[in-house]
């Protein structure tokens, strides 16, 4: 499936992605499209003239691209009201597989929230093996994503 966004200049960006459930309607898609472009532009890329055999992976121009596997193992931070809980050494494959298991438990903790106040900010944070945040997930992601999958 391939989502194409058009600038007010004309200019094109395209998404393609392998859509796993037939069932995600067109808003779903095109929501997943811009999650997939803010990654992009925030793991960004080498620049093609500085990469080997000049190939072009549409990274962000002059900032180096992270290897997965130097962030790991990862450290959970779960919010939970007034309180923090963390999960230490979390062994996951790639930056997408820490994304999707932060983002499902920050829709769990919505659930564990649903007789309190309306949470806001973040929901949980990954810091990685160096200790620095490597992606946050709000309640208002959580939220979004949770009345996606409940059309």
């Amino acid at each position: 499936m391939t989502v194409e966004f058009v600038g007010d200049g004309g200019e094109n960006i395209a998404v393609t992605m392998v859509v796993s459930n037939p069932l995600l309607d067109h808003s779903a898609l095109v929501d997943r499209a811009k999650e997939l472009m803010v990654q992009c532009a925030a793991f960004g890329g080498l620049p093609a003239q500085d990469r080997p055999q000049g190939n072009v992976d549409g990274g962000r121009p002059g900032i180096e691209r992270q290897s997965d596997a130097s962030e790991g193992p990862y450290v959970f931070e779960y919010r939970e009201g007034g309180s923090m809980r963390r999960l230490e050494g979390v062994e996951l494959p790639n930056l997408e597989a820490v994304h999707d298991e932060a983002l499902r438990s920050a829709i769990d903790l919505l659930g564990d929230a649903a007789t309190g106040p309306l949470q806001d900010g973040w929901a949980v944070r990954v810091r990685g093996g160096d200790g620095e945040v490597v992606l946050s997930v709000d309640f208002d992601e959580a939220r979004r994503e949770k009345a996606a999958a409940a059309m």
